[in-house]
């Protein structure tokens, strides 16, 4: 028969080690849990990859600035008044930070003689994105051509398009965006040189944007 102390120390230890047990099974939650985030977490979003494509419809209002005379350096106010601006563009990503665009847009200007002004500046343009958690800064720059449209004048003018696009991924597949886009746009006439002109427009978008 076994002395009493000794079955007291054989119980204490067997109780020691069942508590020691329990505790890590508490401390070390199971495998497939501790792998999913969760709270603001599961919210964060990954930058952009080689490959991603971003399609974005732009809807908004067309400002004109004004014409720079490079015959008399001067600065002329614009005679015209503020419009609506539309853009169908595609950006796809060459790198996580670099990507090319291409824009389809438009703008409707009403002028101080009553008429109506069309502008199309169509673009090929570079961006660098920087990704901030679920926000998008987009500067970007470009070259393309403004077809311009007033009564039965039309033109075909060099276009230099400057701005940046500042998004939010709302989720995975899709962003919204304000787009702030400078044109540029040369309007050479080689028969009366001093007619030529430099004019400038402020694009002001938002955007609904479609990863791809």
């Amino acid at each position: 028969m076994r002395s009493l102390p000794l079955t007291v120390l054989m119980a204490a230890l067997a109780l020691g080690a069942q508590a020691t047990a329990q505790e890590d099974s508490s401390a070390a939650p199971p495998a497939d849990q501790a792998a999913q985030p969760s709270g603001i977490a599961s919210m964060q979003f990954s930058g952009f990859e080689r490959g991603d494509g971003i399609l974005s419809l732009s809807l908004g209002a067309v400002f004109p600035l004004g014409f720079y005379n490079p015959t008399t350096a001067a600065f002329q106010v614009a005679n015209s008044y503020p419009g609506f601006s539309f853009a169908l563009s595609y950006a796809g990503f060459l790198s996580d930070k670099w990507a090319l665009a291409g824009d389809l847009a438009g703008g409707f200007i009403g002028t101080i003689n009553g008429d109506r002004l069309f502008v199309a500046p169509l673009a090929l343009r570079a961006i660098r994105a920087f990704t901030l958690g679920s926000f998008v800064i987009a500067p970007t720059a470009g070259l393309g051509v403004s077809i311009s449209s007033l009564g039965t004048d039309k033109k075909v003018d060099p276009l230099l398009k400057l701005g940046s696009s500042f998004l939010w991924k709302a989720s995975s597949d899709m962003s919204y965006g304000l787009n702030l886009y400078g044109n540029i746009i040369p309007q050479l006439y080689t028969t009366y040189p001093e007619n030529n002109r430099v004019a400038f427009f402020l694009d002001a978008t938002l955007s609904v944007a479609y990863h791809l």
